[in-house]
This record gives C-alpha cells, sequence and structure tokens, in this order.
C-alpha cells in the first residue's frame, strides 16, 4: 500500500446534492390565467376544449403534443443539452434559469402548433357557417394563443 494521499474535488457534486436536496423548482406552460374571453367562457376552458376535444369539438392539442414532440429539438436548437451548458448549471449550483429556458423553449413548441394546425395534424373545421379572419385554425382573434405562458415556481 502507498502512504501517498488522495484528493478529490467535490464541490460540484455537493452543489447537485444540495440542490436536488431541496424542493426543485416546476415549469408550468399553459393557459395560466383565468381572462375571460369576449363572448363568454375562459380561455382555459377554451384551451380544454380544443386540447381534449369534445362531443362536438375534435382534439386539437396545442400543448401536450407539440411539447412531447417538439421539446427536445427546441432545447437541442437552444443549446440546452449540450455537455457545456450542463457544466455549467452544475458550477453555478441551481437549475431555475436553465428550467426558465427550456419553458421557453416549450412556449416555442406551441407557437410553432399554432403556426402550422399542429403540424398539419389538427382537423380542419367541419361548421361552414364559421369564417375565420386568419385562415389558422385556432388563430382568429389570437386570444387562446396569447394566453399560452409559462412560469417556473
Amino acid at each position: 500500500m502507498s502512504d501517498e494521499a488522495v484528493y478529490v474535488q467535490v464541490k460540484g457534486l455537493e452543489q447537485i446534492l444540495k440542490a436536488l436536496k431541496s424542493q426543485p423548482p416546476v415549469v408550468k406552460v399553459g393557459i395560466l390565467g383565468d381572462a375571460h374571453r369576449e363572448g363568454g367562457g375562459t380561455n382555459a376552458e377554451v384551451g380544454a376544449a380544443h386540447e381534449f376535444g369534445t362531443s362536438t369539438i375534435p382534439m386539437r392539442s396545442f400543448l401536450r403534443v407539440p411539447i412531447t414532440e417538439g421539446l427536445q429539438k427546441e432545447m437541442d436548437k437552444s443549446h440546452l443539452s449540450d455537455p457545456e451548458t450542463i457544466k455549467k448549471v452544475i458550477k453555478d449550483g441551481t437549475i431555475v434559469e436553465w428550467m426558465t429556458q427550456i419553458s421557453v423553449c416549450a412556449e416555442a413548441c406551441v407557437s410553432d402548433a399554432f403556426d402550422t394546425g399542429g403540424n398539419g395534424k389538427w382537423p380542419a373545421w367541419k361548421s361552414s357557417s364559421y369564417e375565420n379572419n386568419t385562415g389558422q385554425l385556432l388563430v382568429d382573434t389570437q386570444q387562446l394563443r396569447e394566453s399560452v405562458t409559462s412560469k417556473v415556481k
């Protein structure tokens, strides 16, 4: 056996353990307010009807499906998954700023869904009596689209 001393730098590990022991932040993306729409109801009610569908409205997911399918791509474009970024998160000892940037990526996924009709997956309007001012599904008055926000808490 050798009498040589071995020293291990654990500062980064200690910061990670500290962060993990505390309550980790949570990212919320969606219709977080309770604003009422012109004509009645709330954006959350209209959003839920389209997100999950009803007996008269087909499902047009603008949250779950776009975020599930596009978040990693958005994070990669923003370099949030790069080893250098992860090293910085570890060095800083907090993940709040990183998660805030992830929430921005999630909002970009939602915005893209509105721009592309759910990547072309949303069913067309069946009502011939309804005239849409923009020609885009769910983007007539912009109320629903603009009600989607995010929060890291």
